[in-house]
């Protein structure tokens, strides 16, 4: 049971607003218009299409979580007036259960069940009706949550049995494919959508990709549910919002339920929001946040944990992905470099972001860094690397005698240490090496230093033991 707030005062509701203010029209949906007519279209060209008709019978759509993918195909459906059978992913039985339970239950996976659902799919296509004019509704199959395979047996296996519904298939059948977050996207047990979408066009299956919703669309929404709701929500607040969600309508939404537990809580975090965007703006290296795009809201509470790993920090720098046609034209640029200093774009937000996603100690990327970066160096480039390890010295100074603090202090030694060496290793690797698989090795650097501890404090017990004897 959730609360939220009416003319001042807290009431009960029993229902989440992402449920209770889901479409159910086409006027209702926050996705572009178009979009909504291609999926139109692409519904009404198949149903109206002759039986015999083989193949091409498979849309994907793509997108990222709460664009509305599903929204749009069921919205679509109501309006046509068809049956819409979805894929509802079983409660799996835990491999636990299946071994101490007495039940007598087969234990089997989400792939096999995903398998199954399938090849019932392929034979009640032979049961579709004839004609439009059918006594019997036509049908849409949606399946919007494909299971999560890890390794490359089960993508095998999973592709083979999304290949076959594709070459079978007599029945409009929409796959929903998500782009996760970047970081959403860390688990390496995570099939790749991307591989997976290729691998259905391929198929023969064709796709429509979903942008992020729009800021305007997604406060027309929380507007319209303010009003239903009797919440009187400032601009300012549902700016904040729709910013923060990051074009995910779903997201948004719970935001706004989320604010309106308290009705005393958007004033503080906007005010929170407002003092930190003036200390940073003074005290830190980062750029202001309103250069990042939607995804800049970091310090929003209702913003999108953009937390990195240190390891997927550590790999946007050492990999140093640069735009290949980004060559500076010379005659057109006011303060001309010369060829040596010369770079194209970097493929990732500015270093000094990245390093306050990771959350990690600037002494340790620091060290990372100097232990990896020459495996990603070209063997031929020896100037690439006495510059890069010049950089890292400098940063190695300015943290000489500092505390180890995270890069989130307020520190400016720490900071421009920071910048210094994620800065130094991506514009002194100037030859970067052939891109392959390597592996982050922990600073050798630790080990001699916790040797050096260990045999201080072994002379030093030695020392006292025979002063003692």
């Amino acid at each position: 049971m959730t609360w939220v707030c009416q003319a001042g005062s807290i009431r009960k509701t029993k229902e989440l607003w992402v449920d209770k203010y889901k479409p159910h029209s086409l006027a209702e949906l926050a996705v572009h218009k178009k979009k909504v007519e291609d999926v139109k279209k692409w519904f009404e060209e198949k149903l109206t299409a002759p039986k015999q008709t083989v193949g091409r019978w498979t849309l994907v759509l793509t997108g990222q979580t709460g664009v509305g993918k599903s929204a749009t195909v069921k919205a679509i459906a109501e309006d046509l007036g068809v049956d819409l059978c979805e894929w509802t992913t079983p409660v799996p039985t835990l491999w636990a259960e299946h071994v101490h339970a007495n039940s007598g239950l087969r234990y089997i996976s989400k792939l096999e069940e995903f398998e199954n659902f399938v090849e019932k799919i392929r034979k009640y296509a032979m049961l579709r009706p004839t004609s439009v004019t059918s006594q019997r509704k036509l049908n849409i199959i949606l399946i919007d949550d494909i299971p999560v395979t890890s390794g490359n047996a089960a993508f095998a296996r999973l592709g083979k049995c999304l290949t076959g519904l594709i070459h079978s298939t007599q029945v409009p059948t929409v796959i929903s494919l998500t782009h996760y977050h970047k970081s959403e996207s860390n688990d390496t047990a995570m099939w790749n959508s991307k591989d997976l979408e290729s691998l259905l066009q391929d198929a023969g299956a064709h796709k429509i990709a979903f942008n992020p919703v729009t800021t305007n669309s997604i406060k027309k929404i929380l507007m319209r549910i303010c009003k239903e709701e009797r919440y009187d929500a400032s601009e300012e607040l549902l700016h904040q919002i729709a910013i923060s969600s990051g074009g995910d309508i779903r997201h948004a939404i719970m935001s706004l339920q989320y604010y309106c537990l308290d009705p005393r809580r958007h004033s503080s975090a906007l005010a929170t929001n407002g003092t930190r965007a003036g200390s940073k703006s003074r005290d830190s290296l980062v750029p202001r946040q309103e250069s990042y795009g939607l995804s800049s809201a970091l310090s929003s509470p209702c913003g999108r944990d953009e937390t990195l790993t240190l390891f997927h920090a550590l790999g946007k720098f050492l990999h140093n992905k640069r735009e290949i046609n980004g060559d500076v034209d010379i005659d057109l640029d006011p303060f001309p470099l010369k060829e040596k200093l010369r770079r194209n774009s970097l493929k990732m937000d500015v270093p000094e972001k990245i390093l306050s996603q990771a959350h990690g100690k600037v002494r340790t990327v620091a060290d990372f860094l100097y232990e990896n970066v020459l495996d990603f160096i070209d063997n031929e480039a020896v100037d690439d690397a006495w510059a890069v390890v010049s950089y890292l010295s400098e940063a190695d100074c300015l943290l000489a005698g500092s505390p180890i603090t995270s890069y989130s202090s307020e520190n400016m030694a720490q900071l421009i240490a920071a910048s210094v060496a994620a800065r130094g290793v991506l514009f002194g690797n100037a030859h970067v090496a052939s891109s392959r698989w390597h592996t982050i090795r922990s600073p050798k650097l630790w080990q001699t230093e916790q040797s050096f501890r260990s045999n201080k404090v072994n002379s030093i017990n030695h020392t006292m033991f025979y002063a003692i004897t």
